[in-house]
């Protein structure tokens, strides 16, 4: 059987994208630390705009410089406005912690640099989003959307280990989902037949829901595995991961990463499926329309025979 890394061992060969100011703006959970030396918000952002005559991504625009409250030398705020509306706002309030003395090499020698190496996000209004895609909510059901809408809240709010519990919950309860979805994905890719069986037979086996995700995975074929990565191989190292003696931030880390994953097979991968099947409806049907054998006489009527005389005057 084909064996495939896990997402959590993949980390060590592949460099993580680096979080950049924008994203503390825009995704940044609260009371999380933000590792960012000397923080400085940035001049333009990319956000959703909630206005009707927006409702999609917009720029926003710094409208001030980063003020400085007198509540605390370090406590800083920001404010956003949409610039296609210029009707809605965003602030954001966040703290720079982390307080550093670095040598450096000045006129006179070596001399102390002090810094402050991490932002500490502690307001935002409007509040982070955890509305879903109507797909993922249609494909969850309202229960399992309500559970999902948890995790989301959770982890906006800076609370990890509740984060991962609510994700993983759904996760559990839709585990034969996601496997069917695999099993679904292959057939549309012509996948041996034997095969999409082995997938599918990892749903009716008596063990964990995570040990489902792992037995599913090793029989799925390379075709299916995306930049290298088994998607089901993947979202079980998450889910079996222990949280014992993790942080906060760290099961917040977890909680995103199953959340990417999960949305990918759940949602992404179903609509792929889909968009494939209803392709190749198309072409049968197209294909079926225009064959020689769809081109039969009508009933009662007889062929012309083009050997047979011409029935002319001539003829008779």
């Amino acid at each position: 059987m084909l064996q495939f890394p896990r997402m959590a061992e993949e980390t060590e060969a592949k460099k993580k994208k680096a979080l950049t100011a924008e994203d503390f703006i825009t995704k940044w959970p609260l009371y999380t630390p933000f590792n960012f030396e000397e923080y400085s918000p940035p001049a333009r952002i990319s956000f959703h705009c909630p206005n009707h005559d927006c409702s999609k991504e917009t720029t926003w625009a710094l409208s001030n410089k980063a003020n400085f409250l007198t509540v605390a030398p370090n406590f800083y705020h920001v404010h956003y406005q949409c610039t296609l509306c210029q009707s809605f706002n965003l602030v954001v309030c966040y703290l720079r912690v982390g307080y550093k003395t670095r040598q450096i090499i000045g006129p006179t020698g070596q001399e102390p640099r002090h810094f402050y190496s991490q932002a500490l996000k502690i307001g935002q209004y409007p509040a982070l989003s955890i509305k879903l895609s109507k797909a993922l909510e249609k494909n969850l059901g309202e229960h399992h959307a309500a559970l999902y809408k948890k995790a989301l809240a959770n982890r906006n709010e800076g609370y990890g280990l509740g984060a991962v519990s609510y994700i993983r919950r759904v996760v559990e309860d839709k585990t034969e989902e996601l496997i069917e979805v695999v099993a679904q994905l292959a057939q549309s890719h012509n996948i041996d037949p034997e095969v999409i069986k082995q997938i599918r037979s990892a749903k009716d086996e008596k063990t964990t829901y995570d040990k489902k995700l792992k037995l599913a995975a090793t029989v799925m074929p390379d075709s299916l595995v995306i930049d290298g990565v088994n998607p089901l191989d993947a979202l079980y190292g998450l889910v079996s991961a222990g949280l014992h003696d993790l942080t906060e931030e760290e099961c917040i880390e977890i909680a995103d990463e199953t959340q990417s994953v999960f949305e990918f097979t759940f949602t992404r991968l179903r609509a792929e499926t889909k968009e494939r099947k209803d392709f190749a409806d198309k072409i049968k049907k197209w294909a079926g329309g225009n064959s020689p054998a769809a081109k039969t006489p009508k009933s009662g009527t007889p062929e012309k025979n083009s050997a047979e005389p011409s029935k002319t005057p001539l003829g008779i």
